[in-house]
Order: structure tokens, then C-alpha cells, then sequence
């Protein structure tokens, strides 16, 4: 039996939970702004009640306890079985970080689907200073990528997998609509999963994280999406040249893995490009929909391509202001021509996995 502590988190107003994460809060995994801590060890789904905030599971797999967060929209009080995302933060983050930086939760409570946040495994033996993540930077092995779970062969597509089958534990979840994003690594870990769980997800999308795996044979054609910048300045576009590489994909290489592994035309449709206004904080920024059709099962192959912007989450609050600054050093400037939660959400909606895979 799998041993699961459950802690219900109260709701924290954005500016709060920063000031909170350059506190205490992330001190250690698993830590909470104060709520009290309930263990469980259900076996068949219980009824979650919607809320603002958001449960923290902790599971054991591999030898590790790890812990994931679930943000539960009112939609579950239909009782109805839900879509879950998995949104998988980047290298160095934590899953907390990724529910605040993304601001998924707004459009799970819209739109009628959970979200779970995962936590990786410990990115390096050597942490750089954070005042906002301290000791608690994790990371994925999502190919090539990153840090120690690779070098340390950690089975995150299996953890994922578990974690599905935890919340279908505590919640009623639509297992025939499940997807996976992320940014950053988070987001190679998405495209990991399309990879190699072809079969338990339905459709991915990846933000600033290009595909890490050097080749790709799913066992079914799996619709992917992913939002880039050319000018992202830490997972670059155009890869990166190394005998060893890191990050050695470009993105086009990866999109063209997908190309092939969905059974695509291999010519793109560009759609219409968005312009940010002169005048406004998205001045020198566009957006631009490329989309690759006739694919085998009515898959699709889909990429926002935006220039002037960075390594961000788009859409986010967090690139709002007038110095467009994110919560990170040295990822580049924002970008809100494009709502990623949304966009994905319109193209997850369209997919689920067959009734027999």
C-alpha cells in the first residue's frame, strides 16, 4: 500500500505567496503556509471539495517521497469525472513555484479541469542561491535534460504515472483526458511523456522546452503544442552545438520528430501574426500560430512562435508591469499577446485517448 499524507492549502493572494516563498514556505518539501495536516490511505475515489488553493499528496515510488499539489475547480461538485493536467515545473523550481508563475488555477475553476503540480527530484548536489526556492530546486530527466535526474537515471515518466493514479484516487478523474505540460525542462518532461506513455496521455504542451530525447516512437499518435521564443536565451531555438550536448535540440528538430511521429504533412500553415502595439508593454513582441495537419488519428503538431519575448510562461500576471519583469533573473522579457492556459486548454479539449489504445 502506498502511504499518502494530505494537506489542504489555503488560498494565498499572489504578492503574499512571493513574500511567503522569500520567507519560510519553501524551507523544505512539503512545508505549508500553517494548514493542518490530515494522513489518508483511500483506496477508492473520495469527493474533494472544490477550493481556491490546493491539496498537497505525498507518495513514496522509487524510495522517494514526493510530494505533488491538486487544485480542484468548483466543477467537481457535479460529481462528474474531470480532464487533469499535469503542469510540471522547470529545472530548479518546485511545484509550488510553477502553480504561482503559471496561474493555471484561474483557468481550471473557468474552464472544469484539475491541475496537479508535481515535484521533481533534487536538480544538483550544489544549489545555487534563491531566496524564492532555497533548498528545494528540483528538476526532471526528461532525455538529455537536467541535472541529476538524469546522471541518477530517476523514472520520472513512471513517478507521473503514479501520480495519476493518485488523484484518480482522491477525486473522480477522466482517464481518457489527461495531458501533461510544463515549462522548461518541465516542458522536455512533457514531451517525454508523449514519448513514452503514449498510451495514458492524451495530448502535451510544452512551454520555452524543446524536445530532449534523440528519438521519439509512441505507440500512437499524441497532438503536441509548443510555445517558443526565437529569442529565448536559455532553451535557444537553434539548440546548442556540443559533442555532449545539453539542450542540443533546436526546436524545429523536435517539431519535426512529432512531424514524423504523428504522420503530418510536412508542410506548416502559418496563421495570422500577432503585433504588440507600439505603445504598449508588448512593443517589439509578436506572436505567430504554426500548425501542422493531416495527421494520422486527427492528431495535430502545433507551435506559437514568438519573437522579442523569453523563457516565460505567456500570459502569466507575472509578465505584467512596466519593467515586464519575471520572477526569474535572466530569462528575457515577458510576453501577454498569447494566453498559454488558454490556448492550451482550446487545442487539450479537442483530444482524448481512444476507448482502446
Amino acid at each position: 500500500m502506498v502511504h499518502e499524507s494530505r494537506r489542504r492549502i489555503r488560498a494565498i493572494p499572489l504578492v503574499a505567496a512571493l513574500m511567503a516563498l522569500c520567507g519560510t514556505l519553501l524551507v523544505s518539501p512539503g512545508t505549508t503556509d500553517g494548514a493542518t495536516t490530515a494522513t489518508t490511505t483511500t483506496t477508492t475515489p473520495s469527493r474533494l471539495a472544490p477550493m481556491s488553493g490546493a491539496y498537497v499528496f505525498s507518495l513514496t515510488f522509487g524510495g522517494r517521497e514526493r510530494d505533488y499539489r491538486l487544485h480542484v475547480p468548483p466543477a467537481a461538485a457535479s460529481g462528474r469525472p474531470l480532464p487533469l493536467v499535469l503542469n510540471l515545473h522547470g529545472a530548479t523550481q518546485n511545484a509550488l513555484l510553477e502553480e504561482i508563475t503559471s496561474d493555471m488555477d484561474p483557468s481550471s475553476d473557468k474552464n472544469g479541469y484539475l491541475v496537479a503540480y508535481p515535484d521533481g527530484t533534487r536538480i544538483s548536489t550544489v544549489l545555487t542561491p534563491d531566496p524564492v526556492a532555497k533548498q528545494a530546486q528540483y528538476g526532471w530527466n526528461a532525455g538529455q535534460c537536467c541535472g541529476l535526474p538524469v546522471t541518477k537515471h530517476i523514472n520520472d515518466v513512471g513517478f507521473l504515472l503514479d501520480v495519476i493514479r493518485s488523484v484518480a484516487t482522491h477525486t473522480l478523474v477522466d482517464l481518457r483526458r489527461v495531458y501533461v505540460t510544463g515549462i522548461s525542462n518541465g516542458g522536455m518532461m512533457a514531451y517525454a511523456m508523449a514519448a513514452e506513455a503514449s498510451s495514458r496521455v492524451a495530448a502535451v504542451s510544452s512551454v520555452s522546452g524543446q524536445v530532449e530525447l534523440p528519438t521519439i516512437h509512441p505507440s500512437r499518435a499524441v497532438p503536441t503544442m509548443e510555445f517558443h521564443s526565437l529569442n529565448d536565451p536559455i532553451a535557444k531555438w537553434n539548440g546548442v552545438a556540443n559533442k555532449k550536448p545539453r539542450l542540443r535540440l533546436s526546436v524545429m528538430q523536435g517539431i519535426d520528430q512529432w512531424v514524423k511521429a504523428d504522420g503530418c504533412g510536412t508542410r506548416p500553415h502559418d496563421g495570422r501574426t500577432i503585433v504588440g502595439a507600439a505603445d504598449s508593454i508588448s512593443a517589439g513582441e509578436t506572436a505567430t500560430p504554426v500548425t501542422y495537419i493531416h495527421c494520422r488519428s486527427g492528431s495535430e503538431v502545433a507551435l506559437w512562435r514568438f519573437t522579442g519575448s523569453g523563457h516565460v510562461w505567456p500570459g502569466s500576471p507575472l509578465n505584467m508591469g512596466p519593467a515586464k519583469n519575471w520572477i526569474l533573473a535572466g530569462v528575457g522579457e515577458g510576453i501577454i499577446l498569447v494566453n498559454a492556459n488558454e490556448a492550451m486548454w482550446q487545442f487539450f479539449r479537442r483530444y482524448s485517448l481512444p476507448a482502446r489504445v
